[in-house]
């Protein structure tokens, strides 16, 4: 059973899916208990790791979210926002591919701050924030393939394609939107 559609056909990308109406069983146990967890995952990954863990910036510029993130978002498709893809590492494997999405208009005041997170982690913060608020989790299946070429260049998939798990929701701090996707890697196991 495949939640994807094959990238060259439809260029959005995984087709994410709130939990409660698709998924049920169908997630694996080993992976059920990380994705559904609502609690830091960078605070879980630290533990995970016994402190060796860190930070890996792969990219962050401008540009435009995918048509889904502008939904969960709840923006303007047109609207800029700050891009943001890392990998969260424990004993220097990638563990986590994460990709921040953080409108313009979420940039100011108290949270222009996130433009130069340099290797801290976003979740860190979120977290920290009092008021944080965080919308339910949506899961994907999620192939190899479909990752940035320059976050699989740093992941050992082997000679075959497997299929990922990923989730993602839309925090509110200050008020202000941003959005956050986390894939598990293949050297992540729980």
């Amino acid at each position: 059973m495949y939640d994807q559609q094959p990238i060259r056909f439809h260029p959005q990308g995984p087709i994410w899916r709130d939990f409660h109406t698709r998924f049920g069983s169908a997630l694996p146990t080993a992976n059920r208990e990380w994705l559904l967890d609502s609690t830091s995952l960078t605070q879980r990954l630290i533990k995970t790791s016994k402190q060796n863990f860190s930070v890996q910036v792969l990219r962050q510029q401008w540009g435009n979210a995918t048509l889904s993130e502008y939904d969960l978002l709840e923006s303007s498709p047109r609207l800029r926002c700050l891009i943001r893809e890392v990998l969260l590492l424990g004993h220097q494997q990638p563990w986590v591919y994460a990709r921040s999405v953080i409108p313009v208009s979420s940039l100011t005041g108290e949270l222009r701050h996130l433009r130069h997170l340099d290797n801290r982690p976003l979740g860190q913060l979120l977290f920290n924030t009092p008021g944080m608020q965080r919308s339910p989790f949506q899961i994907a299946r999620i192939p190899t393939t479909d990752l940035p070429l320059y976050a699989t260049s740093q992941i050992n998939v082997g000679k075959e394609n497997p299929i990922l798990w990923g989730r993602r929701s839309r925090f509110v701090i200050y008020n202000k939107p941003l959005l956050v996707g986390e894939v598990f890697l293949p050297a992540f196991q729980p």
